[in-house]
């Protein structure tokens, strides 16, 4: 019997190959033309736009967009730009990002729901002039109630939990079910959430002045984890340097944080700047807005020398304060805070003259757009100094000042501080022909300050 024709079964083999390796090339082809056309000047102009709605309608800008299975979806630099007013005034962008990475969960993004593993941020920088905190702190909604929790207690750490003690195992007895009545069903324990988390590599902030090169308060070369959802976690925060008017004041500085869930806390520590030691803590509920919470205490030491205008210097044998400020972070209309101070056996040095007292004291208050000095005081026997004053959100300040003691004590204080004074100090009687008061009064705003001196002096202009 002659053997059957071949037929085309034998190809079958190669064809199949031929169909596994399209399929996993096609992907890779897929994945390749997709960055591609993220990476278009299009594609960036596009996601540009869409954070710009989410900033307020500030200018944004996008260099580059890449998206990878097992790195997640990568911004390069990011950039959002100062508002207008200010770009001539302020050299450096509102924020800019290296790269911005964000891992995200795929298996929830297919069912549409935008959950993230991790949010990792290279090289931010964010410089903030205080002139954009003024204009949010005067065009923004009314304080609404501010939901914060009670501030962490600044005495003690918190002792640690007792663990606890495992009890023997006990086998359970039959219990009669009466007839009508249903077991009882145990609850389901909750499910463990995995722990997002928001990374960043040597981030720095900077809350700067327009015009001026120096930042009021810069943080620079922070690194660290920050759990921001998910189960409880902690973590260590690395600062490398915090300066203020150019100048250092805290080197390699270490902030310990704790997760639960939606509270992020500083846990109260007590740190040291520029020799100062002080306990700080903080908390930051993820809630819309970002109730922030801080209380910072200065428990009572030595005060080293302070420079004050005119050349003049302070110094004190003990002093303290306790400091708390509470508000929506994204709503400078809502923020609250209180500064209260006070020293003991101050040293006043100015032109060339020495004045001691026994106590000072400083309350100070922080109303959504309003700062304001309420009482400063510095007493003595025979010399006292009171005053107050207001700065509001626009720039505008005043504040008066009065100097009791004897007049011919009164007017060589005058004569040295203010040697171009005209003509003889303009003193105010009080009750008792023993003791005078000089009078000073401020007015102005934050760039140019006038003084008056005395009652119908004359005004002169001080430079800050």
């Amino acid at each position: 019997m002659d053997a059957p024709a071949p037929t085309g079964g034998r190809r079958t083999g190669p064809r199949r190959w031929g169909w596994i390796i399209l399929l996993l090339i096609l992907p890779a082809v897929a994945l390749l033309l997709m960055n591609l056309a993220l990476a278009s000047p299009w594609s960036c102009r596009w996601l540009a736009s869409h954070i710009q709605r989410r900033c307020g309608g500030l200018d944004v800008r996008v260099e580059g967009v890449t998206v990878t299975p097992w790195s997640g979806v990568s911004i390069h630099r990011l950039r959002i730009l100062q508002p207008a007013p200010l770009r001539s005034v302020v050299k450096e962008h509102l924020l800019e990002v290296r790269m911005l990475q964000v891992a995200p969960i795929w298996s929830a993004w297919l069912r549409g729901r935008l959950e993230t593993r991790s949010i990792a941020f290279d090289a931010p920088r964010l410089v903030l002039p205080v002139e954009l905190i003024s204009h949010l702190a005067k065009s923004g909604p009314p304080p609404p109630p501010v939901p914060v929790t009670q501030p962490p207690a600044m005495a003690a750490s918190p002792p640690a939990p007792t663990p606890p003690v495992a009890a023997p195992p006990t086998i359970p007895t039959p219990a009669s079910n009466p007839e009508g009545t249903r077991p009882e069903v145990p609850v389901p324990k909750p499910l463990p959430v995995p722990t997002s988390w928001l990374h960043v590599r040597n981030a720095s902030f900077a809350l700067v002045r327009a015009g001026s090169d120096d930042a009021l308060i810069e943080f620079a070369a922070t690194t660290g984890s920050i759990p921001i959802a998910g189960d409880p976690a902690g973590s260590v925060l690395k600062i490398g340097s915090i300066s203020a008017q150019g100048k250092p004041f805290a080197m390699d500085a270490t902030a310990a944080l704790a997760w639960t869930s939606p509270l992020l806390s500083l846990k109260p520590a007590d740190m040291e700047v520029s020799g100062y030691k002080f306990q700080l803590g903080a908390q930051l509920a993820l809630f819309s807005g970002l109730p922030l919470q801080i209380e910072a205490v200065l428990p009572p030491q030595a005060l080293k020398p302070v420079d004050l205008p005119f050349d003049g210097q302070v110094t004190a044998e003990g002093v303290s304060a306790n400091a708390r400020f509470r508000g929506l972070l994204s709503a400078p209309s809502t923020w609250q805070g209180d500064l209260v101070a006070q020293s003991l056996y101050p040293t006043v040095r100015a032109a060339g003259q020495e004045a001691k007292f026994d106590r000072a004291s400083l309350v100070t208050v922080l109303r959504g757009n309003v700062l304001s000095c309420m009482d400063a005081r510095l007493t003595s026997d025979n010399l006292s100094v009171l005053g107050n004053a207001t700065l509001l959100a626009d720039g505008r300040l005043a504040g008066v000042a009065r100097l009791v003691a004897t007049p011919e004590t009164a007017t060589m204080i005058v004569n040295k501080v203010f040697p171009n004074h005209p003509g003889p100090p303009a003193l105010t009687p009080l009750s008792t022909p023993q003791r005078s008061a000089f009078d000073l009064e401020a007015f102005g705003n934050i760039s140019q300050i006038f003084l008056r001196l005395g009652q119908q002096g004359p005004i002169v202009n001080l430079h800050p």
